[in-house]
């Protein structure tokens, strides 16, 4: 008797995420990089302040624009620059793990 009564076979929640497509990941991708970019100039910029503070000097903006590295201070910048791509590129050059 209560056989044949017929059960919807759904759910009946939320519908699925929608995740993105590859033009949408490329753009987010772009943004990514770019909002990176614009965080290893604030590091820079930083990092002058910091320099120029250390040798007793008044980090105004003429001082702040005027302000040349040396060869020290542009390796740990190039460095610096060097780990936030690998660590922001992880992601897309490691090999993904092999699943089981």
């Amino acid at each position: 008797m209560g056989s044949d009564i017929k059960r919807r076979r759904f759910a009946n929640g939320p519908a699925r995420p929608k995740y993105l497509g590859a033009a949408d990941a490329d753009k987010a991708v772009m943004m990514i990089l770019a909002l990176a970019a614009e965080v290893s100039a604030l590091r820079d910029r930083l990092d002058t302040h910091e320099r120029l503070s250390d040798h007793g000097a008044s980090p105004t903006t003429a001082a702040v624009e005027s302000y040349a590295p040396d060869d020290a201070a542009e390796a740990a910048r190039a460095a610096a620059r060097r780990s936030l791509i690998d660590r922001l590129t992880r992601a897309l050059l490691e090999p993904e793990p092999a699943k089981k």
